[in-house]
């Protein structure tokens, strides 16, 4: 019987078709996989590669090895994995990293919907801006930017297996470009437990956030142990402020802010403000310190700075700070100046509080406007001319009658001219004139101030003469430089101040108050070295040796104790400085008395720097040159170690009274600067000035949360 062909011709068309339509879909990937791109939505299509594919159902894909999967941003590399193409839900295994636009997570088995980018990962790691890493056993993604994590950790370090510091999270709550909020979180530092709190809600902001700073601790022998906390409000996009409040165990509080500001381009600034419980008095002290920058105000260049505190002797005593203790006076101003040319307008008001002994100086300036030119040739000739002038109102309190207020106008041209002649010789002499009025006069005691005007001019003038000059040009090449000069060149400086009156009469306040009779010359007799190096253009200076002394042809320059022996010849000096290379220096001075055929002074200093690491000594002495006795000899040596990526670095300083044989003072201090967090350790002994101490300091900073720790001890029992 014969069967029919119809069955079997159906049954082949049919394959054949099928065998065209999966031709014109599948295609071979350059890499080996096989791609397919899928229909997912209006909103494009998912693209699907792996090494081995089946289709397990109508709608459900699966690829096995080198799986990938592409979808508008999304990215998705896995071992394997299962896709329903209907509902656009995987679940994929085995090192599934998931790339959106800048954010990467890792897990080792992910539930994911490619429709709506939400899903759960398990035994996952994963980043949020800026730069904070997080791991979780379980971590949901709830929508484009909210997560919740179960038996989490939390850090900006790398996420290695055990970061240098990270906190341990139960679960959490994370929103980025929001908060991220913690239950059960302890902190831990290098796998240690440090501290645990029941809460914390986190900033997980690119910007700015409002929100509570991680609490600070310290100890002080005077204070007592102390915990800190700050509250940071980003009030607005140019300025910021920062609520501090201290608690000590020693029953003594403390309040501050700071704020800052940057209300323009070049222009910012900051000012804290701190209040704290006098233990012994019961009141309250406070200090402030700020300061502002501004490059185009109305067309000046603004500079301001303001420091002032209620009591220094008791933040001396309280802060225990080696800046604090050796301080002797604050300084608080505001400076404008504007330029245009030659000519440079400047205004000033300042206000300095010394503090001595006896009794306070305060000196202020109410202001000072000031007019400079700077030297400006005069057409085309040699002649150049400058000026200094000024109008000051001061008030000045000097203890006892010497207080008042009082005006001063000041008015200094002077000309240059520099003399035609060889290039071997410069001759530039210069003469100036000085005219100065005061509102006000010191009393003929010196004790006080009379209300009657007073003036005063004289004239400067001098002489500049460099040369005759002479150099050698060694040609043989000597180490790394090609070409050695060696510079003779004396020089002749002559000053002259003519005859200023009644100097006692003039109330002073800087240096223009100061004017001094002078009629001296020096004498410098001046060697250099310069080398030129093999490769460059520009010489460098390889060493120094200077020979001088002044001559006076008025009033001695030298004498004895008793007046009886005098000189009109200064020191002999001799200055030694060679700069071998770059980073490498060596300086030693004599100042001999002639008159005495002794010792003045001497000193000498070295440094050898190559990077982070090098050292400097220095060595100096004073003597008494009537007898030779020696009054003061004082070693300092500093020494710098660091790696060479600087992230460790290390200082010691000291210095050494070789007659008292004891140190004044030592310092050392070692700073670590990781990837993520930073270690800070100081201890400093100091056995001069008003508060002689020893102290330490050890403070550690977390990169994203601030200094958590910061203890500032007092050794007080062996400050003596």
């Amino acid at each position: 019987m014969r069967r029919s062909l119809l069955p079997w011709l159906v049954t082949v068309s049919l394959l054949a078709a099928l065998a065209v339509s999966a031709a014109d879909e599948v295609k071979h990937d350059v890499k080996g996989g096989v791609k397919h791109d899928v229909k997912a939505d209006t909103k494009g299509s998912v693209t699907l590669r792996a090494d081995r594919q089946e289709w397990v159902k109508d709608t459900f894909w699966k690829g096995t090895g080198h799986v990938q999967i592409l979808y508008q941003d999304i990215k998705i590399t896995c071992d394997e994995m299962v896709l329903d193409t209907d509902t656009m839900e995987l679940d994929a295994h085995g090192n599934v990293v998931l790339d959106q636009g800048p954010r990467r997570m890792t897990a080792d088995h992910v539930r994911f919907n490619l429709r709506t980018k939400t899903g759960t990962f398990f035994d996952a790691t994963g980043q949020v801006a800026p730069s904070y890493y997080f791991t979780g056993k379980e971590v949901v993604k709830v929508d484009e930017t909210h997560y919740k994590l179960k038996n989490a950790t939390f850090t900006s370090c790398s996420p290695d297996p055990r970061p240098p510091w990270r906190f341990r999270i139960h679960r959490a709550s994370i929103e980025e470009e929001g908060y991220g909020s913690f239950h059960g979180v302890s902190l831990e530092a290098k796998g240690v437990p440090v501290f645990y709190l029941p809460y914390l809600l986190w900033p997980v902001k690119t910007e700015r956030a409002t929100g509570l700073l991680v609490p600070t601790f310290g100890f002080s022998s005077r204070r007592g142990t102390y915990i800190g906390n700050a509250l940071y409000i980003a009030a607005a996009r140019s300025w910021d402020t920062t609520l501090y409040v201290d608690a000590y165990s020693k029953g003594t509080v403390g309040f501050g802010d700071q704020l800052r500001w940057a209300p323009k381009e070049k222009a910012y600034g900051e000012v804290t403000l701190y209040t704290i419980r006098n233990q012994d008095t019961g009141g309250w002290e406070w200090k402030v310190d700020g300061k502002h920058q501004q490059e185009d105000f109305h067309g000046f260049r603004m500079l301001a700075e303001v420091h002032d505190m209620s009591n220094l002797d008791f933040f001396r005593e309280y802060e225990r700070n080696f800046d604090i203790n050796t301080q002797r006076s604050l300084y608080s101003y505001l400076y404008l100046t504007r330029s245009w040319g030659p000519y440079a307008l400047n205004i000033r008001a300042d206000h300095r509080k010394t503090f001595l002994t006896g009794a306070n100086v305060v000196l202020n300036q109410l202001p000072e406007v000031e007019l400079r030119v700077r030297q400006t040739r005069v057409g085309n000739s040699s002649l150049y001319w400058s000026l200094i002038s000024s109008a000051n109102v001061f008030n000045v309190d000097r203890g006892g009658n010497l207080t008042s207020t009082y005006g001063r106008a000041d008015f200094f041209p002077q000309l240059s001219y520099t003399l035609p002649g060889p290039p071997w010789l410069t001759v530039t002499p210069q003469i100036g004139a000085r005219g100065t009025y005061y509102t006000a006069r010191k009393t003929q005691d010196g004790l006080g101030f009379e209300n009657k005007g007073i003036d005063r001019s004289y004239v400067e003038a001098g002489l500049d003469l460099v040369g005759p000059s002479f150099s050698r040009i060694f040609t043989p090449e000597h180490g790394p430089y090609s070409k050695l000069k060696h510079l003779f060149q004396p020089r002749i400086e002559y000053s002259y101040v003519s005859d200023i009156g009644n100097n006692l009469l003039i109330p002073r306040f800087d240096e223009v108050d100061s004017a001094l009779v002078t009629n001296r010359v020096r004498l410098t007799l001046g060697n250099q070295l310069f080398g030129r190096p093999r490769k460059g253009s520009s010489a460098q200076e390889l060493a120094s040796f200077d020979i001088y002394q002044d001559y006076s042809f008025s009033d001695p320059l030298n004498r004895s104790s008793n007046g009886t022996v005098t000189s009109r010849h200064g020191p002999l000096g001799v200055a030694l400085r060679l700069t071998p290379k770059p980073g490498y220096t060596l300086d030693a001075r004599v100042e001999y008395d002639t008159l005495f055929r002794h010792l003045r002074t001497t000193s000498l200093s070295a440094s050898a720097y190559s990077g982070a690491t090098g050292v400097n000594l220095t060595w100096y002495q004073g003597f008494i040159p009537e007898t030779g006795k020696t009054t003061s000899s004082q070693v300092r040596a500093a020494l710098r170690l660091g790696t060479h990526n600087r992230r460790l670095q290390a200082n010691l300083e000291v210095a050494y009274d070789m007659e008292q044989k004891k140190f004044q003072q030592q310092r050392a201090v070692m700073r670590y600067q990781g990837s993520c967090w930073g270690l800070d350790l100081e201890y400093r002994d100091l056995r001069f000035g008003t508060y002689p101490s020893r102290d330490y300091r050890i403070s550690i900073d977390f990169k994203g949360i601030g200094r958590l720790l910061d203890i500032r001890g007092g050794l007080s029992s062996l400050s003596k």
